[in-house]
């Protein structure tokens, strides 16, 4: 009786075949896929810089120098001086204040109000010939404080911004005369004291150096137009050499009017509180 064969030759012939099948076929799809486009990168996000915002109030300070041009005119003649008699002082010094505002930005546009205090050491004389033998005379003219307020218009190249400004200005001033007689002795001397009102234009450009501190530089010119005054008390007793003393110089009224103008250029310093 014949035994069957161990190995039973269809049956592994069809299972090699299946074999042979899937890795052709897994081969194909490898193939396939090595022909694919491969997928492009994702562009890298473009980098915008953040928009500075100058919208909000702030407080600062400021410190600068200034000079005045206060022009003295003699409205009648008197003992010291004939009508018309013109002398020009020039009072200069440093100064240095606060201020304190809000803008507003339509960009490019920011508008905004400002308000400022300022103490000045502003002091300038000027000696002048005097109508009477052996006499000086010296007027002396000075500014201890000043204040504005101010519109302001500007135009922001982000966080830098140049501005104009316009509007109102006060001022304290203190006008004195003084008459001296033979080697400089007072004769006599008096002071007025006023408060000046006039107006400011200027401008300037600020850098904002983060979100909320800024610096900036000011030009700014005042005018305080001119005023009528009179010093009424010019009158003294001296010593003159070949006249036995007392010897009485009576000066009496000396009306005069002060056309009045400063500049200054200032640095400063603000912190913003932002609203938005």
């Amino acid at each position: 009786m014949r035994r069957p064969s161990p190995h039973p030759g269809p049956r592994l012939c069809s299972g090699l075949l299946v074999g042979c099948v899937i890795v052709a076929s897994l081969a194909a799809t490898a193939a396939s896929a090595a022909d694919l486009p491969v997928p492009a990168a994702a562009p890298p996000v473009a980098y915008h810089p953040p928009i500075y915002d100058w919208t909000g109030i702030y407080v600062g300070g400021h410190v600068g120098g200034g000079w005045m041009n206060d022009t003295v005119t003699t409205l009648a003649t008197t003992a010291l001086q004939p009508t018309g008699t013109v002398t020009k002082v020039a009072p200069m010094g440093v100064l240095g204040g606060a201020q304190a505002g809000f803008n507003v930005e339509f960009a490019p546009v920011v508008v905004g109000f400002e308000g400022t205090w300022t103490a000045t050491s502003l002091t300038g004389s000027q000696q002048i010939a005097s109508l009477i033998a052996l006499n000086g005379q010296q007027s002396t003219d000075a500014m201890p404080w000043l204040a504005t307020a101010t519109g302001r218009i500007g135009y922001a190249a982000n966080d830098l911004l140049f501005y104009v400004k316009g509007g109102g200005a006060w001022a304290r001033v203190e006008y004195t005369q003084t008459v001296t007689i033979g080697g400089g002795t007072l004769l006599t001397q008096q002071t007025l004291t006023d408060n000046r009102t006039g107006f400011v234009v200027g401008g300037g450009f600020e850098y904002g150096m983060n979100e909320n501190l800024s610096i900036k530089i000011e030009y700014d010119y005042l005018g305080f137009g001119a005023k009528n005054y009179t010093f009424n008390n010019l009158s003294g007793t001296s010593n003159i050499a070949g006249n036995p003393p007392p010897h009485d110089i009576p000066v009496g009224a000396f009306p005069f009017s002060v056309k009045s103008q400063l500049q200054m250029l200032t640095a400063g310093v603000n912190y913003r509180f932002t609203w938005r």
